[in-house]
């Protein structure tokens, strides 16, 4: 008697194997080729439409006064003195989203706060988050990181393909090379919780920047003023399977957090575009 597989092993199998690829990038083109149809995320006044966490204090409760709404502008630690301990968390979007182009402005506040006094400047960009909230949550990552803009994040043993610089190719934080540049094809993330992907080069600027996120299907693009910094494709995440045994399925969207972690910053014109849906990914 012939044994055959489960219905649902052979279905996901063979939509890994059968899915198109749906990124296509060209570092000489910008990510603003079209303005029309993007509508706000953020209204400028308060934050109808998002929910705040908080490390110790969850949902919705902001005793600190972290996050302070001025002028069309989100300030973070506003209120928090230089060198003060605070709390970390995120802003987040009730809704979920996929298929999609996000961007979004930020700028350096000159403030630094413990337990990060002593390092970088950081926030980033979570997109695709799944599960529940918590601080760092499931998620891809946009970092922002002072000098490191654009480097691809994953938390919670997600993992993706993409094209890295063979020199760098066994280093745990390898450096995305476009494929026609050289770019050698390597799976990325997933055997360690937080994995990362050094960004493509240095376009940061004094003053207000342009993130731009670019979500098609399991495919992403990051992008910063214009230029390219990092892509994937086969975005994935664990799954229950039979037994003790974990399966990949595709991650195709998620709500999408501002970051809030111990760099006073700020956040304008946070807008989204819908693309049309694509036939990648579930």
């Amino acid at each position: 008697m012939k044994v055959f597989p489960p219905l649902y092993l052979v279905l996901f199998v063979f939509a890994l194997s059968a899915a198109p690829v749906c990124l296509a990038v060209d570092a000489e083109k910008t990510a603003q080729q079209a303005d029309d149809g993007f509508r706000p995320l953020f209204n400028g006044k308060n934050l109808d439409g998002w929910y705040t966490f908080l490390q110790k204090h969850g949902h919705d409760s902001d005793p600190d006064k972290i996050i302070t709404i001025e002028d069309g502008v989100i300030h973070l630690y506003k209120h928090a003195k230089h060198g003060d301990k605070v709390v970390q968390g995120y802003i987040g979007t009730n809704d979920k989203h996929r298929d999609y182009h996000f961007r979004v402005q930020y700028k350096w506040g000159e403030k630094k706060f413990a337990p990060r006094f002593e390092i970088l400047r950081d926030a980033g960009i979570y997109y695709h988050h799944v599960g529940r909230d918590i601080v760092w949550p499931r998620a891809m990552q946009y970092q922002v990181e002072k000098t490191n803009i654009g480097d691809i994040v994953t938390v919670g043993n997600l993992r993706y393909d993409t094209w890295v610089d063979p020199k760098t190719r066994s280093e745990p934080k390898p450096t995305f090379m476009l494929r026609e540049d050289g770019g050698v094809l390597q799976m990325h993330g997933h055997q360690a919780g937080i994995t990362h992907l050094a960004h493509r080069g240095q376009w940061e600027k004094p003053g207000w920047n342009q993130i731009e996120v670019i979500c098609r299907g399991d495919s992403a693009e990051h992008w910063l003023n214009g230029k390219l910094v990092g892509a994937c494709k086969n975005i994935q995440q664990p799954v229950e399977g039979p037994g003790d045994k974990k399966w990949f399925a595709p991650l195709t969207g998620g709500k999408i957090l501002l970051e809030i972690e111990a760099a006073e910053i700020f956040f304008r014109n946070v807008e989204i575009k819908d693309l049309p849906p694509s036939d990648c990914g579930d």
